[in-house]
């Protein structure tokens, strides 16, 4: 006669498929051209898919978290950024932080704007760093009528030294953009932005001074 299954076996192994599934399906190769390999998939839960862009330079990554820590530059690089600024809040830090971006939208769309909630990690050992931000819905910044405002948007930027003043820089994008049209929005801007945002970010770090 078979024993009868342990039941905290039986949910350990129900909460680790859980944990599988809400991590989303494999990632997909869209393209690998010059330079710059993109990746999609799907998440659970959400009507956007996620995408992967991965690139490396021939730059420390110390310079790559140089140009990563200067926000208000952002609008020299980071795909159609408008606006972008640290928020000032009584709980920041160095690793912990707040920022605001402003996105040109394509018309006739209205733009978006959005605060992110930051936090860095600095893995020191394996050459590492970890910078994650998310959306939040709080009044750190006012709505601004020409602006709608996203809530539901995540990205990563993950930096890996690799070599002697080489970089493997992996930028992980989710976004609904809001608004009525989220759905036909969301993918190709997304795209576009995880893509575009790796190019011009190349360029200024080979190239200094260069401009999107």
């Amino acid at each position: 006669m078979k024993s009868p299954a342990n039941p905290v076996i039986i949910i350990l192994l129900l909460a680790l498929f859980a944990a599988i599934s809400a991590a989303g399906g494999e990632w997909q190769i869209v393209t690998d051209k010059d330079g710059i390999a993109l990746f999609v998939r799907e998440l659970p839960g959400h009507s956007e898919a996620q995408f992967k862009g991965i690139c490396v330079v021939d730059r420390p990554i110390e310079d790559v978290g140089s140009v990563l820590s200067d926000i208000a530059a952002y609008p020299g690089w980071f795909f159609k950024c408008i606006e972008a600024k640290k928020v000032s809040a009584d709980n920041s830090s160095e690793r912990h932080f707040f920022l605001y971006v402003a996105i040109d939208t394509p018309w006739p769309f209205a733009d978006r704007d959005v605060v992110y909630e930051t936090r860095v990690r600095i893995d020191h050992a394996p050459g590492k760093v970890v910078i994650r931000s998310t959306a939040i819905n709080r009044p750190l910044i006012p709505l601004r009528k020409r602006y709608v405002r996203i809530t539901d948007s995540e990205h990563e930027w993950v930096l890996e030294k690799i070599g002697a003043g080489r970089t493997r820089i992996i930028f992980i994008n989710r976004t609904n953009v809001a608004g009525p049209f989220a759905s036909y929005l969301s993918n190709p801007g997304i795209r576009d932005t995880t893509v575009y945002s790796l190019i011009n970010l190349r360029k200024v770090l080979e190239h200094p001074g260069a401009q999107k």
